[in-house]
């Protein structure tokens, strides 16, 4: 899977917050200050081109919908920042975000009762 540029992604953005969509529809959306329609026409384009979306010729415009889902994008996302930011160890991307602060004492708590019953499951 290509990373998405940040246009890319926030026309997907988009996408995925509707489900599917004409051009009209994705440039609703899209927050101030909107790129033309025809900037957006070419980055469904490349985001077809790239397979993150598909599209279905209805009349004289396509609905456009997404290949890929957010979760899908999300999780690869994150393995890519793992790896090349905190040395492949999710360990140290939490460690991170509690050095920061990010992470509130129940917000630890539950990820840790999620891995103890991740590894209870697997048992």
């Amino acid at each position: 899977m290509k990373p998405l540029t940040k246009a890319e992604e926030q026309v997907m953005m988009v996408l995925w917050d509707l489900g599917q969509g004409f051009l009209k529809d994705i440039m609703e959306h899209i927050p101030e200050p909107r790129p033309h329609s025809n900037t957006v026409a070419t980055l469904l384009k490349i985001l077809i081109e790239k397979e993150f979306v598909e599209y279905e010729v209805q009349g004289r415009n396509n609905l456009y919908k997404p290949r890929v889902s957010k979760a899908a994008y999300g999780q690869k996302s994150i393995n890519q920042l793992v790896k090349g930011y905190f040395e492949g160890s999710p360990a140290k991307l939490v460690s991170q975000f509690v050095s920061d602060n990010k992470l509130s004492q129940e917000e630890l708590e539950s990820l840790l009762q999620q891995i103890k019953n991740a590894q209870n499951n697997q048992q």
